[in-house]
């Protein structure tokens, strides 16, 4: 009866919240206080007060609150168990953390069974956690950097962690999985979700198809060479026999130059001479197929219809003159080599 008439009283008293601005509290507590009867609430409470400059008659009118509520409540007059809604809304709005989480610093809420059965908001969820692990001293019930997901500053094996754990709850499965929808997919799952659906794995957004980079024959040595997909004009150098070539990229046609040093230049007496003119041996007709000595003819076979596709003149479309005339001595020498090769068997 007496606490009835208190309570009723303590109504009485209460009045509009003073807005102060922002909440600044660190999420820390005030030790000395820990060991009242109000336990961490009171503790939190006195914490945030001290950092904000506010003695506890100023408080009280911040938190629209009547003295006696918080005096009560602070030395143990007023039992905890009698923490009302409005005294409860009171501290979370000055604290600025959820209802739930105030009936867990009262201990009015166990953090483990909050997690196994209360219908939790996902920011609940995250001070449980911090409350279930830390001890008082060391406690900092700090929001979420985005209050709109809370959970976003969990690892994915945290939030595997809370999924098995508490994954019973609904609140819980649910909070996880609306995180976990607002995640991107990672290039494994990317990968997996393609190859289940007998499709083609789609690229992540914004990200462009790397340009492959192009593939020529040295004119010289017969030697293959990567050529970069560059944005600008550059100079590339076959490795075997050093040769120069000057390349550059339009569009997805490459051009190529190769570059005549002045030792290189032709004489008189060789000057009408033909790549294809000069006589080939057969380890020269190896060179030009790309294959070891001795290798199988069915193999022979399929290098040269692969190279000649690959330098028919029909089939690169739109290119310079200088691009058409390599590719043409490329296919002769093809044809040379394959002949050369032939006549040997």
């Amino acid at each position: 009866m007496q606490q009835a008439t208190a309570s009723a009283s303590a109504s009485a008293f209460r009045k509009k919240p003073v807005d102060l601005g922002a909440v600044s509290w660190s999420g820390r507590v005030e030790p000395a206080d820990l060991a009242r009867p109000a336990g961490m609430l009171i503790a939190a409470l006195t914490r945030c007060a001290d950092e904000r400059g506010l003695s506890l008659s100023e408080m009280a009118s911040v938190m629209g609150v009547s003295y006696w509520d918080v005096s009560q409540l602070r030395i143990g007059f007023r039992r905890i168990e009698a923490l009302d809604d409005a005294m409860a809304e009171a501290c979370a709005a000055f604290l600025d953390r959820p209802v739930l989480t105030i009936h867990m610093l009262a201990g009015l809420l166990d953090p483990e069974e909050a997690l196994q059965r209360a219908p939790l908001t996902p920011e609940d969820i995250i001070h449980a956690r911090q409350l279930r692990v830390c001890e008082p001293e060391e406690l900092e019930l700090l929001s979420p950097p985005n209050r709109a997901r809370p959970l976003q500053g969990l690892a994915v094996d945290e939030l595997g962690e809370l999924h098995r754990a508490f994954g019973a709850n609904p609140a819980v499965r649910e909070a996880v999985r609306a995180e976990l929808a607002l995640r991107p997919m990672s290039k494994t799952e990317v990968l997996r979700a393609a190859v289940n659906a007998g499709g083609e794995a789609p690229r992540p957004a914004g990200e462009r198809e790397a340009p492959a980079p192009g593939i020529m024959r040295c004119t010289a040595c017969q030697k293959r060479l990567r050529i970069p997909q560059l944005s600008n004009a550059c100079e590339i150098r076959c490795p075997s026999c050093q040769t120069e070539y000057h390349v550059h990229w339009q569009a997805s046609v490459c051009v190529v130059q190769q570059q005549v040093r002045v030792e290189d230049e032709p004489t008189p007496d060789d000057a009408g001479d033909e790549p294809g003119c000069v006589e080939m041996d057969a380890g020269e007709a190896w060179s030009v197929l790309g294959l070891p000595s001795g290798s199988a003819w069915a193999e022979v076979e399929r290098v040269r219809r692969s190279l000649l596709q690959q330098y028919h003149p029909d089939r690169l479309g739109h290119v310079s003159p200088l691009v058409l005339k390599l590719a043409e001595n490329a296919f002769k020498r093809v044809g040379d080599a394959y002949e050369v090769l032939k006549a040997q068997r």
